[in-house]
């Protein structure tokens, strides 16, 4: 902030909401009260575009990836925000665990692939799967291969959007094939404890295969404990041979204008300004993201982004799509997954698969309803 007014003479404000920021937005939207250029945290379609201006006639908008289009770019071509980075979901790969299981890990397309490649692993010595310390994405990360897109075992799209969703194939899809993993012994003992930090620890000893629904920064820590490792970010893999992988895509460090803002032309020089390649590729350096423009992709060596951009170019057919609890799922969902992931860990019988489908039925219906009464 303090280079940009140096640059322009402006005055900036800055207001960190912290803890707090989503009620505090949505106190001042109630209001029509926003700051000029405020961060949409993944939701600039979703839930803020009525508050936000349109900036698909700003010059930098032709410096987005076609992975960031996906995610921000509205049904009418609107566009609401610049965007400097994005989060990206997808499976982490240990190349060097998967070398010694002789797994092939491109030669992966379905789950059923992956359950094959996970046995030897796990008959090699190794521990196939890792899952993060906060178990939502578990589930909601990974769940669209199994329910949502084209070609895949069931297509629930339509339901999930309208609050009819009954979750039975939910249960018969990812629910099943995770408990399966689990009574295999796919996951590590202490799969609903370990901390984040003890994973990166086992990824960087070659201990563990894969991290599914994860972000390739995620694998900086690795690389630097263990600087021969070798690493890959690949799609999420599909669940029929039919079916597409995906790379599910947010919203990073995301910038709109309110619209009703009495300082538009400030505003505009300043996401003008985050997008130099020497102030966006600093702030993605600090955060660990990855680029979602060109002028920082281009000129970032970060790990991560290296991982990224081998993987837009070993799959350049692979489909993107916004992070799917964001798009398909009421609002608050997000910590529901985490403790129905919680409750599969500790009992993954057929009873508590169907205990834990329940749960998310009650959960979504009782959410949607309150969504539609917000």
């Amino acid at each position: 902030m303090a280079d940009f007014e140096q640059a322009t003479g402006a005055t900036v404000e800055i207001a960190a909401y912290g803890d707090d920021y989503e009620n505090t937005l949505k106190t001042r939207m109630a209001s029509n009260s926003l700051p000029d250029v405020f961060q949409t945290h993944g939701w600039s379609i979703l839930r803020y575009k009525e508050y936000l201006m349109d900036l698909r006639d700003e010059p930098w908008v032709n410096l987005y990836d076609d992975s960031a289009l996906g995610v921000i770019q509205d049904e009418d071509d609107s566009i609401y925000v610049l965007m400097i980075s994005q989060l990206v979901n997808g499976t982490l790969v240990n190349l060097d665990v998967c070398k010694e299981a002789d797994v092939d890990p491109y030669a992966i397309y379905d789950w059923d692939d992956f359950t094959e490649a996970c046995r030897k692993i796990k008959d090699a010595g190794f521990t196939p799967i890792a899952t993060a310390a906060n178990n939502a994405g578990t589930l909601a990360n990974i769940a669209g291969t199994w329910n949502t897109y084209e070609g895949e075992k069931y297509d629930d799209t339509e339901a999930m959007l309208d609050g009819t969703y009954d979750w039975e194939t939910f249960q018969t899809g990812i629910l099943s094939y995770l408990a399966d993993w689990m009574n295999k012994g796919f996951y590590a003992d202490d799969v609903a404890t370990v901390a984040d930090s003890d994973l990166q620890e086992r990824f960087a000893n070659n201990e563990i295969a894969f991290f599914l629904g994860n972000d390739p920064a995620w694998l900086i820590a690795a690389k630097a404990l263990n600087k021969e490792g070798n690493f890959a970010f690949l799609p999420t893999f599909a669940s029929t041979d039919d079916g597409v992988q995906f790379v599910g895509v947010g919203e990073g460090d995301t910038f709109g204008i309110w619209k009703d803002s009495d300082n538009v032309e400030a505003a505009k020089a300043f996401l003008d300004y985050l997008t130099k390649a020497e102030v966006s590729t600093k702030i993605n350096n600090v955060t660990g993201k990855i680029g979602a423009i060109s002028t920082a992709t281009e000129s970032d060596d970060s790990y991560g982004q290296q991982l990224f951009a081998a993987m837009q170019e070993k799959y350049p057919d692979v489909f993107y799509e916004n992070l799917w609890d964001r798009k398909y799922m009421p609002s608050g969902m997000w910590p529901i997954f985490a403790n129905a992931a919680q409750m599969l860990f500790d009992d993954h019988s057929e009873a508590g698969v169907k205990a834990v489908k329940e749960y998310l039925q009650e959960n979504y219906i009782d959410l949607y309803e309150a969504a539609k009464n917000d």
